[in-house]
């Protein structure tokens, strides 16, 4: 599972309320004025309030009195009255331009309205003013971080720590907080686990900072740390801002798919998704843990539901493109595929990057038999991303298929040179020497993929074909039967226990193998004409005959088929005459 932040993936999700993305001013905020409302309460306006009196008088807007209208603004700040504040503020700025905390007052109300450039601009008026206006500073920074210029950001908020000067009704951990975040954006998890942890000297039950210590500590790869540090976050002060709880629910997820605990995870993400069930990012972690327990038509519907909410996530997209393969749904999965890699999605992919969709994309046309464009594809993916062990694999397939068998050959070699611990790639090298009839090479890297993966019936099925071509039919016997044992419902496993039961003499067990194997695929004319041939052998001429002319039904040139069928009409032929 690759790195995610929530901040920075969450940027362009519809209808989020997520740090990094622009409500994140309004975080910002509000974390600013939960810890000043305290302070101003004694302001708070009623009958006998000068607001009431004054207004009875009609003198309010008359009002001379820099106190007054500062006190007002941070009222209606901390009651997210913004416009009003605004309008107060700058009552308070034409009796006072020369005082440096109205104007980073000011500067902090344009921040929760999102208003940036004019914040900046404000700030910087307060700076004119006292070079040491912390609050002015990390109202700069945020407001930088708001508009992707995260190196100015973190440069004003580096300066309003190490200057230390005028924090307002605030504290210095409103810039640690941003300064973490912003770190955590650069991927600097451990710099920004630091910065979250100043913010903890002074409010260790915050709970959305200890939400994005889960995240920091989930990307350094500590894992049951995060899941701690997410509980915490859980039962702490419930402060979550303009944000929910389910941040720290799809964080613990994450760091429990990292432990490969899927189910654990899974059940996270519904905790998360009962929070904000409108978060796709959420329902893209679900399908991919869904997708390891191979519930793949659940892992589609979450694939799904995320495409829903976000048509231009790109992990959801993938993700989508792979489980339809899965599902043999080859003209939709290129659909996904092609509109995850289109212009307008958004970008943000797993850690293998765009080669993931050209990889898919490549599947769901060999699937559909368009092996020239499907090669293209494979091409692609291997060109954007060379250390990509699966990709040479899988393309391996495709130029098997074009019969370019020295290319394909290669391709399986890079792949095993890139990863020799890969299976797969294994497997498909001895399916391309079987082609060629190098039995012994053929059987060796068979044996090597299945000490790699024994779990993998498939690849039992083909060992036996290979013992099958050196006439070891007991051994291919054994090899189709641990196929069987891992898979009853493959057809392979069945076929190849046929025939290898058929030549051992074994004619009454190879009839009931075949029919198990029709049971699977009743259009296989090789398998009725397997059948034929044993009921042959145990002179059973008219059952032969039927099942023989089944065969032929299937296809006309199936040639044994069409040899025991001349060999029944000449033994027929025949008969009066013995």
């Amino acid at each position: 599972m690759p790195n995610q932040n929530w901040s920075r993936l969450n940027s362009s999700m519809q209808g989020s309320k997520l740090p990094g993305s622009k409500s994140l001013g309004l975080a910002a905020i509000a974390f600013l004025w939960s810890q000043s409302a305290a302070a101003i309460a004694p302001f708070a306006l009623n009958d006998s309030s000068p607001d009431s009196r004054y207004a009875q008088a009609g003198l309010l807007e008359e009002l001379k009195d820099f106190d007054y209208w500062r006190n007002l603004c941070e009222l209606q700040a901390s009651a997210q009255q913004y416009d009003e504040a605004i309008a107060a503020c700058e009552k308070a700025i034409e009796l006072e331009p020369r005082d440096s905390n109205i104007w980073a007052l000011h500067s902090g109300i344009l921040v929760a309205q999102q208003q940036y450039p004019a914040a900046i601009a404000s700030a910087s008026q307060s700076l004119s003013l006292n070079a040491a206006n912390s609050l002015a500073l990390t109202y700069q920074c945020i407001s930088f971080s708001e508009l992707g210029q995260s190196e100015k950001a973190l440069d004003r908020c580096n300066e309003a720590l190490r200057v230390n000067g005028s924090w307002g009704n605030q504290s210095p951990a409103l810039a640690w907080f941003r300064r973490g975040i912003i770190l955590a954006q650069q991927e600097d998890y451990e710099q920004a686990l630091v910065a979250y942890e100043r913010v903890l000297l002074i409010d260790p039950a915050d709970s959305l900072v200890l939400a994005y210590r889960c995240e920091a500590l989930r990307n350094l790869a500590s894992y049951e740390a995060a899941i701690s540090a997410c509980q915490e976050a859980l039962v702490g002060s419930g402060d979550w801002r303009d944000q929910s709880s389910a941040i720290a629910w799809y964080n613990q997820g994450l760091a429990q798919a990292q432990l490969k605990d899927y189910e654990a995870a899974i059940a996270l993400y519904d905790r998360a998704i009962e929070v904000d069930p409108e978060n796709a990012l959420v329902w893209t972690a679900q399908g991919r843990a869904l997708e390891q327990l191979e519930k793949y038509a659940e892992a589609l519907t979450s694939y799904s539901r995320a495409v829903d909410l976000k048509p231009e996530h790109s992990r959801a997209l993938v993700g989508q493109c792979t489980l339809l393969n899965k599902l043999e749904q080859y003209e939709m999965a290129i659909a996904a595929c092609k509109q995850a890699l289109a212009p307008e999605s958004d970008g943000i992919w797993w850690e293998i990057g765009p080669a993931q969709a050209w990889i898919q994309q490549a599947y769901a046309l060999t699937g559909q038999g368009d092996y020239e464009a499907a090669l293209a594809s494979a091409n692609r993916a291997v060109g954007i991303s060379p250390n990509f062990t699966e990709a040479w694999s899988d393309r391996s397939v495709i130029l098997w298929y074009l019969e370019r068998y020295a290319e394909a050959l290669a391709s399986t070699q890079k792949a095993i040179e890139l990863d020799p611990t890969y299976a797969r790639a294994w497997a498909n090298q001895a399916r391309i020497l079987r082609t060629l009839e190098e039995d012994e090479a053929a059987l060796s890297a068979y044996e090597r993929a299945l000490e790699l993966d024994p779990t993998d019936a498939m690849t039992w099925a083909n060992r036996s074909v290979v013992l099958w071509h050196l006439q070891s039919y007991e051994p291919a016997l054994l090899s189709a039967n641990r196929a069987i044992n891992l898979d009853l419902e493959l057809f392979q496993g069945w076929y190849n226990r046929a025939v290898n039961l058929a030549a051992l003499s074994r004619y009454e067990e190879a009839t009931a193998a075949y029919q198990q194997a029709l049971q699977i695929d009743a259009e296989n004319a090789d398998a009725w004409a397997g059948l034929a041939l044993a009921f042959s052998r145990l002179g059973r001429l008219e059952d032969a005959e039927v099942v023989a002319t089944r065969a032929l039904a299937i296809n006309p040139t199936q040639s044994t088929a069409l040899a025991l069928m001349q060999n029944i009409s000449q033994q027929q032929s025949q008969s009066p005459m013995q």
